[in-house]
């Protein structure tokens, strides 16, 4: 079997979209390949303008240019624009550091010559040599192309070119380096740098986890929800009234999705949901309960998020409660509940439902009311919103323009919005890749989606809603009482490991720390630039050594199983500084004491973060745990 055979099975399974455009190239005809003996050596000639890839020759240019990422030698990531003739990446790939090389070129047929000249079904079959297509690159496909574990060394990320030859695409080099910037700066504001929301999710859903047990399983819902084809999720957007009178039509032939906030509006206009869902964690939230009559709940699931308030959980009169778990927290699947997980990887109650339309199978998606954008008349929500048509208010210094539905120009939105739109971009990707599910964006205003068809919600009514069937009811099945027993027992075993877990991390946590604090009091007087002068290297690498300790104990032990993405907003901002770090050069002795003194610096932070949250989060277990004790208590006495 020839290189390039190999190279393309292993991209069948890792890349298929490249894999698609390849194998329809029978041979080069925009490019000459000129090879001597040795393939290493192989320049190519770009046949429309006759510019070789490489002026000389090419080894030595190659040689030359790799010799100066000498730099990068401890970087775990490197992302270069253009994939030349290949053989800086077979030198590149020598090196043990590196994880991944990302590569972006915009000629698909050069591609197609460095697979013939090169063996890299290797490194493409275990993820550490990545390759798209510049004209596939974007934002949605490069946030799938580039793995998340990456994302914690965006303050290394430089996208290099390795040849002049480059040169001729700036435009699109500076296009798809904006992107990746922008993709960068999403996963920063996303994270976050405060835990008070996941302190404040972590008390709800201790407390919410008995009525979440007593009631029916997330696989549940999604084997019993798919009574249609199709669909319908209402959000608020300020669209949302010229729709309803299309959705009243349809209703007993769709399965209505309807955002928290939609609840009360959809009530007015006589048009019951089938599911509603909500994501917040406020008490706010409750106000759209508050505000349905008990008669408009009948029948309704509730598949809520169980994190959102307890009094949310009161106003609820009604219906069939189903309680489900994100997948954005160790906590979650730690409690070893998993039939009750794991949706809400978004941001909004409206992310929410499409994930869980999508999870239960749908055929079609259809969003109305989703603009993500304020009205013409600068509304931001729709007619009948109980917090008002204008409750987020247009703010000019912070608010961005983005392409409008239809790709009509730009419509207004702000930071938050953009995050929801990231969400229903990566979601609509994944979706359009496995070819099962249509999602249609019947807004018919606001914000452009991509990956979603932009087709009228009347012509949706027409073409895709069969009404030779009324649909029926989702009902859905408890647990028994002796199966809810066990989940509630088990559940509070798991507490009380946790509780164990945080106390044993913190002790080992202060005591590292107050190691830190002896070494930086003893040496901050000094003058960073002279720092290798007066400490010891021996000293520094012992302490970094400590620090890799609790390192690891606190990544790779039990205690992360639960605590580390409950801590991680609080000391995420904190490990890019420490991912840039821990890459850089080892060269000199100087280097090497300097790069240990800021590791030590950096730890020093981050030890004390953890430390404190550790503290609040024992406290909220102690305060919550004993609503599974109580409900445990209440139901053994039900059963003797």
């Amino acid at each position: 079997m020839d290189k390039y055979q190999k190279n393309l099975i292993v991209l069948k399974k890792h890349n298929t979209y490249l894999y698609d455009k390849l194998v329809k190239i029978k041979t080069n005809s925009i490019f000459e390949v000129f090879v001597n003996q040795d393939i290493n050596n192989a320049n190519i000639l770009d046949t429309r303008d006759n510019i070789p890839m490489y002026e000389k020759n090419p080894i030595d240019e190659i040689n030359i240019y790799h010799k100066s990422l000498e730099k990068y030698k401890y970087y775990k990531s490197l992302y270069f624009y253009g994939i030349g003739n290949g053989y800086l990446f077979k030198k590149l790939l020598k090196n043990n550091h590196l994880e991944k090389i990302y590569i972006i070129e915009p000629e698909l047929e050069l591609i197609y010559i460095t697979l013939n000249l090169f063996d890299f079904s290797n490194d493409i079959s275990i993820n550490r040599l990545k390759i798209i297509h510049s004209k596939d690159a974007t934002p949605s496909n490069l946030h799938l192309f580039i793995d998340e574990i990456d994302f914690i060394y965006f303050k290394t990320y430089t996208l290099n070119l390795q040849c002049n030859f480059y040169d001729k695409y700036i435009d699109d080099i500076n296009k798809i380096n904006k992107t990746i910037i922008k993709m960068f700066s999403y996963h920063v504001n996303a994270t976050g740098n405060d835990t008070t929301d996941e302190l404040l999710g972590l008390k709800h859903f201790i407390h919410n986890l008995p009525t979440m047990i007593k009631n029916p399983t997330l696989e549940e819902l999604t084997k019993k929800a798919k009574t249609t084809k199709t669909a319908i999720i209402v959000a608020t957007g300020p669209s949302l009234e010229k729709q309803l009178p299309i959705l009243k039509n349809i209703k007993d032939y769709v399965t209505i999705f309807s955002v928290d906030a939609s609840l009360p509006i959809l009530e007015k206009a006589d048009i019951k949901p089938d599911i509603v869902t909500s994501i917040e964690r406020v008490e706010a939230t409750s106000k759209f309960y508050e505000n349905t009559s008990k008669d408009f709940q009948k029948d309704i699931v509730f598949a809520l998020t169980s994190i959102v308030d307890k009094k949310l959980l009161d106003n609820i009169k009604d219906g069939q409660l189903q309680l489900n778990m994100r997948p954005t927290g160790n906590h979650y699947a730690y409690m070893d509940l998993h039939k009750w997980g794991y949706v809400g990887v978004g941001m909004s109650s409206a992310n929410l439902a499409y994930e869980l339309a999508s999870m239960i199978g749908f055929e079609n998606i259809v969003l109305i009311g989703q603009d993500l954008a304020y009205g013409k008349d600068g509304k931001s929500h729709s007619k009948n919103h109980i917090f008002g048509e204008d409750e987020v208010k247009e703010n000019d210094t912070k608010d961005d323009f983005i392409l409008a539905y239809g790709k009509d120009g730009k419509v207004k939105t702000t930071k938050v919005w953009k995050l929801f739109l990231s969400g229903y971009i990566k979601a609509i990707s994944e979706n359009n890749k496995k070819g099962k599910i249509k999602t249609i964006n019947s807004t018919e205003g606001g914000a452009h989606i991509e990956g979603a068809l932009e087709i009228p919600f009347e012509e949706v009514a027409k073409k895709y809603i069969d009404t030779s069937k009324k649909k029926d009811k989702i009902k859905l099945r408890k647990l028994s009482e002796d199966e809810i027993i066990e989940k509630l027992k088990n559940s509070d075993i798991k507490i009380q490991k946790a509780v164990q877990l945080g106390h044993d991390m913190s002790k080992n946590i202060k005591k590292l720390l107050k190691e830190l604090t002896i070494m930086i009091k003893k040496y901050q007087k000094y003058d960073i630039e002279t720092i290798d002068k007066h400490l010891k290297e021996k000293d520094a690498k012992k302490l970094v050594d400590k620090i890799a300790v609790i390192r690891d104990k606190y990544y790779n032990g039990e205690f992360g199983s639960f605590y580390r993405l409950l801590i991680s907003p609080l000391i995420t901002h904190i490990e890019y500084d420490i991912a840039y770090w821990s890459v850089q050069s080892e060269g000199s002795k100087r280097a090497r004491i300097l790069k240990n003194w800021k590791m030590i610096v950096t730890h020093h932070e981050w030890a004390y973060r953890i430390m404190i949250n550790i503290e609040s989060i024992l406290k909220i277990i102690k305060e919550e745990k004993h609503s599974i004790r109580n409900a445990l208590t209440q139901y053994e006495e039900i059963t003797v």
